[in-house]
């Protein structure tokens, strides 16, 4: 053998355990994840056409419906760094006890956006606010503070700021002169 040879098969070894784990990164929370992101792609895609059946369009419109549904799945595989080959691959290749899962971590998917979208609506629990009547020496106003640091009181401006002021120079009317004396002024 040649000295090429040897570090060539040395190399592959050590890459085929890499690709092996590579193709196993597809979990069935992965796969369902995107298969919702492909759907909600394509039910864009058919939204912007007007949900319209394809015997319903012209050729060039069909043409282009597919051509952008095509790009949208592509756009949802890019986004999850997966191959289109590969996400065939895993899903054609999967088990009953696989698709079991995936379509479980769908349900778990499908849950959370629900509740997500819930959230917002139930109303919050009423939280103590802090009152503070007046600001004195004694009780200033403390917007950023160090635990056992004495309380800073600025006054003024803070450091770097212009106030108006000093921005804006003072506008002074310009006010007619009165002509001089030995010159006219013209009538109207």
């Amino acid at each position: 053998m040649s000295r090429p040879t040897p570090a060539l098969l040395l190399a592959s070894w050590l890459a085929v355990p890499g690709l092996a784990l590579a193709q196993d990164a597809l979990t069935p929370q992965k796969l369902a994840l995107i298969r919702r992101d492909e759907q909600a792609a394509l039910e864009r895609v058919n939204e912007a056409y007007g949900k319209r059946k394809p015997s319903e369009m012209t050729t060039e419109e069909r043409r282009q419906v597919i051509q952008d549904q095509q790009s949208a799945v592509a756009a949802v595989l890019e986004k999850h760094a997966v191959s289109d080959k590969q996400y065939a691959r895993q899903v054609a290749r999967l088990s009953l006890e696989e698709r079991a899962a995936v379509q479980e971590a769908a349900k778990q998917l499908e849950a959370q956006e629900k509740a997500a979208r819930e959230a917002p609506n139930q109303p919050l629990p009423p939280e103590e606010i802090p009152i503070q009547n007046g600001i004195t020496e004694e009780n200033p106003v403390e917007l950023e503070s160090v635990a056992g640091a004495p309380p800073v009181v600025e006054q003024g401006l803070p450091p770097g700021e212009l106030g108006l002021e000093q921005t804006e120079p003072p506008v002074e009317e310009a006010t007619p002169s009165p002509p001089a004396a030995g010159q006219e002024v013209p009538a109207e």
